[in-house]
């Protein structure tokens, strides 16, 4: 990571106040991402049987939340954020002053003087590690809590982004939005495993702050369009005779799925609105920053209050001209 004052500030996910994280040991044991996809989809699996419960009562239900996942490769270090260690020797501390929060006993570093001033919106978690020595292997264990330490071309177990995607499914989903979006995700670390590709996420590629930036295949033009897939989907049904019993691996169970999400996304006008950044006020995108994390970021943040339940982005270069650009052992 650069050490300039003016690299982009981060966005951190609102949540509960700073405090005591549970033991290295406890965190270990239950499996780092396996600890957290606990909680994350039992939350998700709550809020669908929740709602359910509301229309049969006609009560409204409780405020949706959903949760962003920005990953940044190699992540930053924890030194020159968020754990400076100012009682370290110098060697070990790192270059850059502390400065105090809004929650007494937590300091960051000076990079993060907008984020120490909200600092009771947002956890942190100090005691969070991974036992792999590679990249893939650390981040199978964070993103699905596999303990293997060994690096592997793709993920043995599915990520808690597609566990919590599955969950959601299992109730009716009248927003026609997908449920889980990536925006540039980390694709290599990260997939649904023996879930099947149904419970993959909607990506969403490119440089969300170029001008002619645009999500394909979402928003018809006109209902004869509309008309004239939907015909082609009844036909495409009508000769779908292949028996699904020998269908083992559930593709034609994912095929059906991406359809019916295809056909949603074509056919929506909300669903254009949602993907399109120029609705956004200038004076909000230039708050984010007009590059790709930025608006990548901007993206999420729109698509979550159209009604997605679990986002996940990617920052990395060429913002900082390295293609990883959070891996950073050169310099620490």
């Amino acid at each position: 990571m650069s050490h300039s004052n003016s690299m982009p500030p981060t966005l951190a996910c609102p949540g509960p106040g700073f405090y005591s994280a549970p033991s290295r040991r406890g965190f270990l044991q239950a499996g780092l991402a396996g600890f957290a996809s606990l909680s994350l989809p039992g939350l998700l699996r709550l809020q669908a049987q929740n709602a359910i419960r509301a229309g049969e009562t006609n009560k409204s239900p409780r405020d949706k939340n959903a949760v962003i996942m920005v990953w940044k490769p190699g992540g930053c270090s924890h030194i020159d954020t968020y754990d400076p260690k100012p009682q370290a020797e110098l060697e070990y501390r790192g270059p850059f002053k502390t400065i105090n929060t809004k929650v007494p006993g937590l300091d960051f570093t000076e990079l993060l003087p907008r984020q120490a001033a909200i600092a009771d919106k947002f956890t942190v978690l100090r005691s969070m590690r991974q036992s792999a020595g590679g990249h893939p292997a650390g981040s199978m264990q964070l993103l699905s809590g596999d303990p293997d330490t060994r690096d592997k071309p793709k993920p043995k177990y599915p990520d808690w982004m597609s566990v919590a995607n599955y969950l959601r499914s299992q109730s009716p989903r009248e927003n026609p939005l997908p449920g889980y979006v990536g925006i540039n995700p980390p694709a290599t670390y990260n997939g649904p495993a023996y879930l099947g590709d149904t419970y993959s996420p909607f990506s969403v590629t490119g440089d969300p702050s170029a001008p002619n930036f645009s999500v394909p295949n979402i928003g018809l033009a006109n209902s004869r369009e509309k008309q004239r897939i939907q015909r082609r989907s009844d036909l495409r049904a009508s000769l779908d005779t292949l028996e699904r019993t020998f269908d083992q691996a559930g593709e034609l169970d994912a095929l059906d799925e991406f359809e019916t999400q295809a056909l949603t996304l074509l056919t929506n006008p909300k669903t254009k609105e949602a993907f399109d950044l120029s609705r956004e006020d200038d004076r909000t995108r230039d708050r984010y920053g007009r590059n790709s994390w930025g608006q990548q970021l901007l993206l999420a943040r729109r698509l979550v209050e159209a009604g997605v339940d679990v986002l996940t982005t990617s920052l990395r270069g060429p913002l900082c001209g390295r293609v990883n650009n959070w891996d950073d052992h050169a310099v620490n």
